[in-house]
């Protein structure tokens, strides 16, 4: 083979790098509009009245188009409002942030979201002292405050599950390998 057969075969190869890391992040912006514009419709029926509250578990749900949802999470610094499903899975956190484990009524709350912008991807710019606000599904709003940012290796579950906090919300990092975790307590009682 020649050095210009060599040249030609990287400078395909390239091409090739170049259009598939472009058509990735392509996908990457389409899916996080789409998580966006899923969870605006979410929280849109869970204000509506009509929904039904269950409360046969620990802490009520509001259920929405079959769906149960714990309440909803609001972040004003970051300009963050989504509601949270009541059970965690891959499938709908694609679409709204999900309750990892605990609840409110316990305060020991974990909410787990995809890294998107319009979901969790802007965790890492909170600041000690700054307030969350979790609104349950009886319209109870909750709030905390933020005291401490960690971000913990993706393997790490006992050290998530076992934090000792009232309020915890986690997202992955950029590669996926680790968890930026926002630890909070409850500065007013409900």
């Amino acid at each position: 083979m020649t050095r210009r057969s060599k040249g030609i075969i990287l400078l395909i190869v390239g091409c090739v790098l170049l259009l598939s890391s472009g058509g990735w992040y392509i996908y990457n912006v389409q899916e996080d509009k789409n998580a966006g514009r899923q969870a605006t419709e979410i929280l849109g029926k869970l204000d509506n009245e009509q929904n039904i509250i269950d409360n046969s578990d620990t802490a009520p749900v509001i259920t929405v188009d079959g769906d149960a949802f714990c309440g909803k999470v609001v972040i004003e610094k970051l300009g963050v409002e989504l509601p949270v499903y009541d059970e965690w899975n891959y499938t709908r956190l694609r679409s709204a942030p999900c309750r990892y484990m605990g609840s409110v009524a316990t305060d020991d709350i974990i909410i787990a979201a995809h890294n998107y912008k319009s979901h969790f991807g802007s965790l890492n710019k909170l600041q000690t002292g700054d307030e969350i606000r979790f609104i349950d599904a009886y319209g109870t709003a909750h709030t905390y405050s933020v005291c401490e940012l960690v971000t913990l290796n993706g393997t790490d579950i006992s050290e998530m599950q076992s934090s000792g906090w009232d309020f915890t919300l986690f997202t992955c990092t950029k590669g996926g390998k680790q968890r930026v975790t926002v630890r909070c307590n409850r500065t007013q009682n409900r």
